[in-house]
């Protein structure tokens, strides 16, 4: 039986799906509670985990709000329920993925995805928090934020790591913040209060000031935050690391499968902005938070990424390396095959002749054609059992995020702190075969191992980056030595059902290609 899929439903359900909260008999009998700044909440254990759900560290950004950078939240008194998600930024909402794509991403716990209801809205800053214990002890906190670019997403999903928690002592947060118009319309030349934009952005790190304030009631070190991202949420960390804003937040960082963190110039975003205002007869400001949410979702609207505005993002804030970050150490990578969850409109770029691919390749990645029949032939040698499909996949995905990722590992790696690379190779075994997809090493960075082969490589994955959380160093007795990564050696860690680590057999034939695309511009679906 073939199945059918969208990238919109594969997306939403890898990067957006969220955990089933009302665990009833399932839950552990303790009943966890905490203090923060704003009053006492209650959660609930699972798997031997604390889970505290919408945690709000910003005030509804709905009303007057709408627009500016986040508020703090507001007190309250008595014992405050953190048993229930709190509310998705408004979004898009596709249909589901099926249901082996869900356990694929939720390590075969579908059930408690299918059975999630997080509401959407505009009160949507808030946190959840899962950790082994509120016992007020110092462990390492991984940051989460999510993907689903700059429209979509949820910090849900990532709830299902109560387990890893667990095993490896660390606290685990994860974020919903503005996305879209709400979030990224430019409006700075409408208002001067409104001139330092990306108030999504300023959301993360009001986000990162609550963990500061508060996880140390959960359990967590405020001087041991590392923040971690796929796809969208990858390129959210790149911009992180530029924002004077964020400085000293964090610890340090992984960027997994994100782009080039270029924001849009000011004068695009100035024109999509008034194009939208037209169109919805809004003439200032006050009118625009008249407006229902609705109205801020879906084709048409701006804000898909952020813009320029010289307060939160400069021009070109990895022209070189960020000064803001100069002392966090990296870790970085991207898939094998990322370009497959990309190609789900297009099936017959599963099933291609060697003929088909350098005109394919010169379409996708921008190539002139004689240099992309060079491409072909530096790479078939290379990687002589590669199919046609596979070869196109490897390539196209080469001089897409891994272009993007080698040209942040290069840059980072010219300041002191040390940068670790990676590429993700798993098979993931998804239809129509999707290899090592867009997101497939995900679900195994918090403990949710998608097969029972794959459950070495996920214990391997998930302490790799809890290591990184404790130290700065991912390496662990489980791991094959991992050495940094600089431009010249390139060291490299590919993580498989055997992983191994050393020189990137890809990296001569992606010079051959990274060559060719000199000049062309970073690739950017956004």
């Amino acid at each position: 039986m073939t199945t059918t899929i969208s990238r919109r439903a594969l997306t939403q359900g890898a990067l957006a799906a969220g955990m089933l909260t009302a665990l009833g008999a399932t839950a552990d009998s303790a009943v966890p509670e905490a203090v923060t700044r704003q009053g006492r909440v209650r959660g609930f254990t699972h798997n031997g985990a604390a889970v505290f759900l919408g945690l709000p560290y910003g005030a509804d950004t709905s009303g007057a709000n709408r627009f500016r950078p986040p508020q703090p939240p507001a007190s309250w008194q008595g014992v405050r329920d953190a048993t229930k998600p709190g509310h998705r930024a408004p979004q898009v909402k596709g249909p589901p993925p099926p249901r082996e794509f869900l356990n694929y991403f939720a390590g075969g716990r579908a059930d408690e995805l299918t059975a999630m209801n997080e509401p959407m809205g505009e009160n949507c800053l808030i946190v959840n928090v899962i950790t082994p214990a509120a016992d007020k002890r110092r462990r390492p906190v991984l940051f989460y934020i999510h993907g689903g670019g700059f429209t979509g997403g949820s910090g849900l999903t990532m709830t299902l790591g109560d387990q890893f928690v667990v095993r490896e002592d660390v606290v685990l947060v994860t974020v919903n913040h503005r996305l879209g118009a709400l979030g990224y319309m430019y409006l700075g030349d409408v208002s001067s209060d409104l001139a330092e934009g990306n108030p999504g952005m300023l959301d993360l790190v009001a986000a990162l000031r609550w963990v500061r304030d508060n996880i140390a009631e959960f359990g967590g070190d405020p001087e041991k935050v590392t923040i971690f991202g796929e796809s969208g949420g990858g390129v959210k960390v790149g911009y992180l690391l530029s924002m004077p804003q964020a400085k000293g937040l964090f610890r340090a960082a992984i960027i997994q499968s994100g782009l080039f963190p270029e924001p849009l110039a000011r004068d695009r975003a100035t024109i999509a902005r008034r194009t939208f205002m037209e169109k919805v007869g809004a003439a200032d400001i006050a009118a625009l938070r008249a407006l229902p949410y609705e109205k801020f979702v879906g084709p048409g609207t701006p804000g898909n990424m952020p813009a320029y505005d010289g307060r939160t993002l400069m021009a070109q804030p990895w022209a070189q390396a960020p000064a803001a970050a100069a002392d966090v150490p990296l870790i970085i990578g991207y898939c094998k095959d990322e370009l497959t969850l990309f190609a789900l409109g297009d099936p017959a770029l599963f099933k291609l002749e060697w003929a088909d691919v350098p005109g394919r390749l010169a379409k996708a990645l921008s190539l002139p054609p004689a240099a992309a029949e060079r491409v072909v032939a530096t790479y078939r040698a290379a990687f002589p059992k590669d199919d046609p499909s596979d070869g196109y996949f490897r390539i196209s995905s080469d001089g897409s995020f891994g272009r993007a990722m080698v040209t942040m590992a290069d840059r980072k790696a010219a300041q002191r702190p040390p940068v670790y690379f990676y590429r993700m190779e798993l098979d993931t075994r998804l239809p129509p075969g999707l290899r090592a997809i867009h997101t497939a090493e995900l679900p195994m960075t918090v403990g949710l191992s998608p097969r029972p082969d794959t459950a070495a490589l996920t214990k391997q994955i998930s302490a790799t980056w809890a290591a990184f959380a404790r130290s700065g160093d991912p390496n662990h007795a489980g791991l094959p030595t991992w050495k940094r990564y600089d431009s010249s050696s390139q060291n490299t860690m590919i993580f498989d059902i055997t992983s191994r680590s050393g020189l990137d057999p890809q990296s001569a034939p992606r010079a051959s290609l990274l060559e060719a695309l000199a000049g062309v511009p970073l690739w950017n679906p956004l």
